[in-house]
């Protein structure tokens, strides 16, 4: 009956001349007319949990360190694995066994060069990890972290981290800076000098 009465609307047929037509009163026509413009909307459909998680990986390398206190450092990393081979490959070693290991820099107030730090923490991780709680830092301390290889006794950086700084463990007197400032980290020195191929060393053109 809907059909036949939108048909006849479609014409250009008043509501009287369509209830004539249809042997309906004008109330049962207009009743069919407002039904027929509330149709209830079928709503989206659900997205599953899979489809709102964020990916575990973005397949770029990144080092990143964040303060969860003011002794407190965590830090997450992800290396690719064609730098883990390419690096694995220079040490002549199988990249799944290499023991991997974070190097903190306390580099307060220093520029750092890569050997001015005031003191440096290495920390060993599991072979499976992709983040760590590092525990027992200082307050008040601008650090820098480098993520890499230890082989024979060797620490070898891949990836450094920018600075962070560990907040005081007490009030900030009045005007003074919460955290202070930084200078921006350099990237390992010993991975600049690294190819694919082999290591080379940077010369100067004079």
């Amino acid at each position: 009956m809907l059909e036949k009465i939108l048909e006849l609307r479609s014409r250009s047929m008043s509501i009287t001349q369509i209830a004539k037509e249809c042997g309906l009163t004008i109330g049962q026509v207009k009743y069919l007319l407002q039904k027929d413009r509330v149709k209830p909307v079928t709503p989206p459909p659900a997205r599953t949990e899979l489809e709102w998680q964020l990916p575990a990986f973005y397949g770029r390398d990144i080092v990143k360190v964040m303060t969860q206190g003011p002794t407190v450092l965590f830090i997450y990393w992800e290396i690719t694995w064609p730098r883990m081979r390419m690096v694995a490959s220079y040490l002549q070693a199988d990249y799944r066994h290499i023991q991997k290991g974070l190097r903190l820099y306390d580099v307060t107030e220093r520029l750092f060069d890569g050997k001015n730090a005031h003191s440096v923490r290495d920390v060993l991780v599991d072979e499976e990890a992709h983040s760590w709680y590092v525990k027992d830092v200082e307050p008040g301390r601008t650090y820098i972290v480098d993520f890499g290889l230890y082989e024979h006794n060797r620490f070898c950086p891949i990836l450094r981290s920018e600075t962070v700084v560990t907040p005081q463990n007490s009030k900030a007197g009045w005007g003074e800076p919460l955290v202070e400032p930084v200078h921006d980290s350099a990237t390992p020195s010993w991975f600049e000098n690294f190819s694919s191929y082999s290591l080379y060393t940077k010369t100067s053109n004079k």
